[in-house]
């Protein structure tokens, strides 16, 4: 716990949180580590919605009386100047994961200091400012940092593993109940292309528009919402593309559930391109793990992918999932960040299944047992039972 009195060792980290391409928050988190135990308690502050401009002329203002406390340890509430920052609450922490697992962060510096506070004002001793070099954050030049001060440069490696894990270690000790064995569960979003006539623009064109990806992100936020799967679908009716959703829902054993949850599957049809939307660290994680969106796309775009059969397809899906990192564990049956996923947030990923890389499985044949057919506004208006034998139908049959 922060305190005025006693030693200290303080270490302040700046990071910028994007949301989209104009807008973002400054989360700054600091560790208060006591040197006689080794303990360290983990605090957050984090600034209102703000543009990154504002966090480039404002954000390192170190004549100002509340930045000094904040990084020499003080009990820091909130800030006004030179823009709104505020504590973050336990109620607060959870959002505040949401939003890191949403976006990769931007470190831009930490400040460091060894802090005497037993002679009442806090002295301190070996100040450290270490930078990223970020556009968003000033260089050595642009800091008044009077004489003693060492300047190094900041390595980004690992550094959003290290902030999730002291948020999630927050949110535990404060008593935020985790998800219930019986919340194991997900449901994966997948929309099937219909059967017809060529449509006029390729389904990566129509992903790309702006009214498509404000539907998809939409459903991003809450993947349960059978209201947003509609919309979906009906934005891509009105760029030429009739697709169906088909949510599958996953539960217990399955790897990475909160991975899969974050993702929306566009699935084309037989030896078409498959297409695998999601927000930015996703996106990053699908990158770097080769083979990942290969797996994805050849066994859950299957119309019937058979959840609990124990085929190569699932099986190779399972061991990449099973390499991703512990943040993907818990499932995500769609959590508030700081603000709803913003439209230019969501990346698209494209799998061509005519092209498979690194001689990939074939694609698991399907069983047909029933054909529905609908009329152009997708009403149902007879089905058949392949699984019967073939006689007169009756209106039992539609």
């Amino acid at each position: 716990m922060s305190r005025d009195s006693g030693s200290r060792t303080v270490t302040t980290r700046f990071v910028w949180l994007p949301h989209g391409s104009a807008a973002g928050w400054l989360l700054l988190h600091r560790t208060v580590t006591d040197p006689a135990t080794g303990l360290g308690t983990d605090e957050f502050w984090r600034s209102e919605r703000i543009s990154p401009e504002a966090v480039a002329s404002g954000a390192f203002q170190d004549s100002a009386p509340e930045w000094h406390r904040i990084v020499t340890g003080g009990p820091v509430p909130f800030l006004l100047w030179p823009f709104f920052l505020a504590a973050v609450t336990d109620r607060e922490l959870p959002a505040v994961r949401e939003q890191l697992l949403r976006s990769p962060i931007r470190p831009i510096a930490d400040i460091g200091a060894e802090v005497d506070g037993s002679a009442g004002s806090p002295a301190v001793a070996a100040p450290r400012v270490v930078l990223a070099g970020d556009p968003f954050g000033p260089a050595p030049g642009d800091l008044d940092l009077g004489d003693g001060w060492d300047v190094a440069r900041l390595d980004r490696e690992g550094r959003r593993e290290a902030l999730l894990t002291a948020v999630r270690g927050r949110i535990r000790h404060a008593g935020v109940p985790a998800p219930r064995k019986g919340d194991r569960q997900v449901w994966i979003n997948r929309f099937l292309a219909r059967p017809g006539p060529p449509p006029r623009s390729a389904l990566a064109e129509v992903l790309a528009r702006e009214p498509v990806r404000r539907a998809v992100a939409g459903l991003l936020a809450a993947p349960q919402d059978e209201a947003g799967r509609r919309t979906v679908a009906a934005e891509l009716r009105e760029h030429g593309w009739s697709m169906v959703a088909q949510p599958l829902r996953l539960r217990g054993d399955e790897p990475a559930l909160g991975f899969l949850g974050r993702l929306v599957l566009f699935c084309g049809e037989e030896g078409a391109a498959h297409h695998v939307a999601t927000l930015p660290a996703c996106a990053e994680t699908l990158r770097r793990h080769a083979g990942l969106t290969a797996a994805l796309a050849r066994h859950l775009c299957p119309l019937d992918p058979a959840p609990g059969d124990a085929g190569p397809a699932r099986d190779r899906l399972r061991e990449a999932l099973r390499a991703l990192p512990p943040e993907w564990a818990e499932s995500y049956p769609g959590a508030p960040g700081l603000a709803p996923p913003a439209w230019d947030e969501v990346t698209t990923l494209t799998h061509d299944e005519a092209a498979p890389a690194g001689g990939g499985l074939p694609r698991r044949p399907v069983e047909i047992s029933h054909v529905e057919l609908v009329d152009s506004n997708g009403r149902h208006s007879w089905r058949i039972d392949l699984s019967v034998p073939t006689g007169p139908r009756t209106d039992a049959d539609r």
